[in-house]
């Protein structure tokens, strides 16, 4: 399993991470980025996942630099 972890405090909504795959990322009320089915604590989201490449895709394409891939 590969942790993804997005800081949704240095998100800068520019929506590239939407963009590689809309069924992993959305947009939250506050217009943050935010995972779908992560858990959230406080700004902070992580999930755990078998597959990171759409992940791995969207992190190198974040100009905020939020989303981090830990093997």
């Amino acid at each position: 399993m590969v942790e993804i972890v997005l800081d949704r405090d240095e998100c800068t909504s520019c929506g590239n991470c939407v963009e590689v795959d809309d069924s992993l990322f959305t947009f939250d009320s506050d217009d943050k980025a935010t995972m779908i089915g992560s858990e959230r604590d406080d700004g902070m989201e992580e999930i755990e996942v078998d597959d990171p490449t759409k992940y791995q895709e969207a992190a190198d394409k974040c100009k905020g630099e939020c989303i981090e891939v830990y093997d």
